[in-house]
């Protein structure tokens, strides 16, 4: 007999950095740690983000002060993050909210699709204490084509394991990066947190109707409750 995989109705998805997570302020709080430690390697972490911040690249600053220190004082540096930095002060505006809303129905869940080094996400995910919720960590930025390859012939979605394996009716996915919604299906929901919401944009590359630029995750919130 033939297992049949449990559904869902809806699964949010979420990303990290600039979405859920202050990275700018994390950044910030662990060079104040580094500074009073290592004068030298706070004005290398600095020259680092601007070096990638220019080429539009990622920085895994986790990654790399640990490959500076070493293990040891890198835990030393992470401890003192912990006790220094309130989870609450690295949610961006919104942020719990979105979270709660993506829980708040039957038949509703939520995952979290990252880009990154998955030592550097997860030390994010326990400072924000998500790291029991679903993580999708991916090597590419265009979370949309990923999300493509679930749909089903009957317009369902078939989630990977890390999201659980189920079958659900629509997914959503709220991202800061207009190319994490190259390929998003039809069937889908997507929210682009953009300042570009507060002006307007002409840039609509990868846009369709079931995609929408708003100005933070209370938006996001807002368009989704007339959706879903």
């Amino acid at each position: 007999m033939k297992a049949v995989m449990p559904s869902l109705k809806v699964f949010h998805i979420l990303d990290l950095d600039r979405t859920l997570l202050n990275t700018s302020k994390l950044a910030h709080s662990l060079k104040q740690i580094v500074v009073q430690d290592d004068q030298e390697l706070a004005g290398a972490i600095d020259a680092e983000i601007k070096e990638h911040f220019d080429n539009k690249t990622s920085f895994f600053i986790f990654e790399y002060i640990a490959s500076k220190v070493g293990d040891l004082k890198f835990h030393t540096y992470i401890g003192e993050l912990h006790k220094t930095l309130p989870k609450e002060a690295l949610f961006l505006p919104g942020a719990l909210e979105r979270i709660a809303f993506a829980k708040s129905q039957p038949g509703w869940a939520l995952g979290i699709m990252t880009y990154g080094s998955r030592r550097d996400q997860m030390i994010k995910l326990k400072l924000l204490g998500l790291h029991h919720e679903h993580l999708l960590i991916t090597n590419t930025a265009e979370k949309g084509e990923i999300i493509a390859t679930w749909l089903q012939p009957d317009g369902r979605f078939k989630l990977p394991i890390e999201f659980g394996g189920h079958i659900v009716d629509t997914v959503t996915l709220d991202d800061d990066k207009r190319v994490a919604f190259k390929g998003l299906p039809k069937g889908a929901y997507g929210q682009w947190i953009s300042s570009a919401a507060l002006g307007g944009t002409t840039d609509l590359q990868y846009f369709n109707e079931n995609i929408r630029i708003v100005a933070n995750l209370e938006g996001s919130v807002g368009y989704l409750k007339t959706k879903l």
